[in-house]
């Protein structure tokens, strides 16, 4: 008995500290991206940035890994959660982004952790404790408090753009929720996950590239901006790979709160770099508090 607490003990370390480190990483990338665009459209973006991670994780992948078979049937749950995410996920909170500015965005669009949980107790028959449900009404406090916060005083935007602003984060919030839940059930089969993350990320590309080719979309940027998204790129390359390994070991209705975290990283993050350019008051510490207090809970760890 207290060797198989012992076992769960690390397991659940281990779940935590990859969660951790993929929230970490997707907030570097949100930052670089804010810190480094000038004139790129969303599309640009989100191109160049899904680009390099096609790159970076085609060549660990080959460098690393030996041929596997092609099987799009056992690869059929990374495809569907690339479709949603990086693709649909990443589009709006760029555009949520541009609108509300980075600590809005990311924190609404990190109330993932609601629509993975609603699918994990739901769809794929994991337990919720009251704890986890206390959580999600923290998230969801939290996340109120940081919107009503865009009335600023440094920042003024009229009421009815504000309200329209908010469909962005929100779309890509339940496209991440739908994404991960994906994640999860693939992940179970046993398969890599620089595999599954490649996989993630190459159908995402495939779709925005058809598109991009279909509307004849100029992808346009600078070179000092390049070279902020394709730093950018590795990051968001490593940070999935770090989210597999964390649902290999863990629960979805663990590691989809932990991997929400990342409003906390973003916001020290632009706090040092770009604290003339956000929102920062009371509601938004108050705010980013009650979200992470709300992931504490959801992992019912603690």
């Amino acid at each position: 008995m207290g060797r198989e607490a012992l076992i769960t003990g690390e397991s659940n370390r281990v779940e935590i500290l990859w969660a951790t480190l993929s929230s970490m990483m997707f907030a570097g990338t949100f930052l670089l991206i804010k810190m480094g665009r000038l004139n790129a459209s969303n599309l640009s973006v989100l191109w160049i940035t899904l680009t390099a991670n096609v790159l970076f994780l085609g060549i660990i992948s080959l460098a690393c890994l030996s041929p596997l078979p092609f099987d799009i049937w056992e690869w059929r749950y990374f495809i569907l959660a690339g479709l949603f995410a990086p693709l649909l996920g990443r589009l709006f909170q760029f555009i949520g982004m541009s609108t509300l500015g980075t600590n809005v965005a990311t924190a609404i669009t990190l109330t993932h952790p609601l629509v993975s949980v609603a699918l994990g107790v739901f769809v794929i028959g994991e337990a919720a404790s009251y704890a986890q449900m206390h959580g999600a009404i923290s998230v969801v406090l939290g996340s109120l408090l940081i919107g009503m916060s865009t009335q600023s005083k440094r920042v003024k935007i009229p009421i009815l753009k504000t309200f329209l602003s908010f469909y962005a984060p929100i779309l890509a919030s339940i496209a991440y929720g739908v994404s991960i839940s994906f994640r999860k059930i693939g992940i179970e089969n046993g398969t890599d996950p620089i595999v599954a993350s490649a996989i993630t990320v190459i159908t995402s590309w495939i779709v925005l590239t058809g598109y991009v080719v279909f509307t004849r979309t100029k992808i346009t940027c600078n070179s000092r901006e390049l070279k902020y998204f394709l730093i950018a790129g590795v990051l968001s390359s490593v940070g999935p790979v770090f989210l597999y390994i964390a649902l290999a070991s863990g629960t979805l209705i663990v590691v989809a709160p932990l991997a929400a975290t990342t409003p906390l990283f973003v916001l020290a993050g632009t706090w040092i770099y770009s604290r003339q350019n956000e929102i920062f008051n009371r509601r938004i510490l108050f705010g980013v508090s009650f979200i992470v207090l709300g992931v504490i809970l959801f992992t019912g760890k603690f």
